[in-house]
């Protein structure tokens, strides 16, 4: 008798201890995606406040003349910010939706661990209804020895403290199903919310488009806009120059990251970009229009330098990034257009230029070959071409030196 006691002792302890990990697990589990979620939106904040910023430049412009082309630059540049904001509510609907799966999974577990607390109290309840509590005392009254009256006592001790925890674990069980509940009415309310304002800012990115259409057909009718875009090209080379300056001194913290996850891939090489040379993937595959260097304009015969190369596609063909890194900028610049940097450590760069729907986001690690986006003709008037460049530190490289011989 003694030993069935210990056995069905040392089982009530085993499904206390059960529930209580099951109980931290789902706790843990939905402390690291509300830690996620407050991130996404933090990013989503950063990217309001770029549009708010971008309206309070417009509204200080307003008296001031527009050409065709700051019109255009402008159009273009709402586009993108609404563009990366859709892109981000796409990012939170996706989290948002994980969220709510996860919670409803903790509920089901929670009312599976509830239902089964309550029949295992029922049963304890009804054993104390038929035998009574008399029959305790009468078991250690009937004991045979003062040790075992002690050991009896002690016993059904704890099996008062199991019955109290148990009855707890209950009433905790339907608190945090009730709590989880509330949770899932509040998620799912965000989750419309998400989808409602992205609809929102498509349907205004519909006109957004509209617009630009009609005022890049007009820049492309005066030839003078042409010579303007050479200028406002060799303007966004120096953005460039600048954000590659501005990213070397960030350099450290996004080397370590690559480092931890090159170490996860298994890439054990030290320098992957600089060993990568002359088989580097091509972003796009299409026709070199305009090479690395300086050369003349083949329209206006003006003398002109380009910091990387052009590749003539079809608008829409995706772009891959030449090898794994980091994304550190996404960003419009005037004369390039929706620019993507990616850092590859050890000081290289790469720079991908007339772009469009762009699927990545900044700080997240990618692999070589990762759809990144597609060309488009964005902030350009020549159509539809993919500028993408090679940095080494400050210093500007020829892309067809690094990328693979396609002969």
């Amino acid at each position: 008798m003694m030993k069935i006691m210990n056995q069905i002792t040392f089982s009530r302890y085993i499904s206390l201890i059960f529930f209580i990990s099951a109980l931290l697990i789902s706790t843990y589990s939905q402390e690291e995606i509300d830690k996620k979620i407050i991130y996404k939106s933090e990013e989503l904040q950063k990217i309001r406040n770029e549009i708010a910023n971008h309206k309070a430049q417009l509204e200080k412009a307003k008296s001031k003349e527009h050409t065709i082309l700051s019109k255009l630059e402008e159009t273009e540049r709402e586009i993108s910010l609404t563009s990366k904001l859709i892109n981000q509510l796409n990012r939170e609907q996706r989290q948002k939706e994980q969220q709510i799966e996860q919670t409803r999974q903790s509920i089901e577990r929670l009312s599976g661990n509830l239902e089964t607390l309550k029949k295992n109290f029922a049963r304890r309840l009804i054993h104390i209804y038929k035998q009574g509590d008399f029959n305790d005392w009468e078991l250690i009254l009937t004991s045979q020895s003062l040790n075992q009256a002690i050991y009896r006592y002690k016993y059904m001790r704890t099996i008062s403290e199991i019955d109290k925890k148990s009855a707890a674990n209950i009433r905790l069980n339907i608190t945090a199903i009730s709590g989880k509940k509330e949770q899932l009415i509040t998620e799912l309310e965000d989750q419309q919310n998400i989808i409602a304002e992205k609809t929102n800012h498509q349907r205004s990115m519909t006109t957004q488009n509209k617009q630009r259409d009609r005022q890049l057909k007009a820049a492309k009718q005066d030839r003078n806009n042409l010579l303007a875009q050479i200028k406002d090209e060799e303007k966004a080379a120096k953005e460039i120059l600048n954000l590659i300056g501005n990213l070397e001194k960030e350099r450290e913290t996004i080397q370590r990251e690559l480092e931890r996850q090159r170490q996860m891939a298994g890439v054990r090489t030290v320098n992957p970009f600089l060993d990568s040379r002359g088989n580097l993937s091509w972003p796009v595959t299409g026709q070199i229009v305009s090479k690395f260097g300086i050369h003349k304009h083949p329209i206006l015969k003006t003398i002109t330098e380009n910091s990387g190369i052009d590749i003539k596609v079809s608008k829409g063909t995706p772009v891959r990034a030449v090898l794994d890194g980091v994304v550190t900028t996404i960003t419009y610049i005037r004369g390039f257009g929706n620019t993507i940097i990616i850092d590859h450590g050890s000081g290289f760069y790469t720079v991908y230029s007339h772009i469009d729907n762009v699927t990545v986001f900044e700080k997240e690690y990618i692999t070589r070959n990762t759809i990144i986006a597609e060309v488009s003709d964005s902030g350009t008037l020549s159509g539809a071409l993919l500028h993408f460049e090679i940095w080494s530190n400050r210093t500007k490289l020829n892309p067809e030196e690094w990328l693979a011989n396609r002969s």
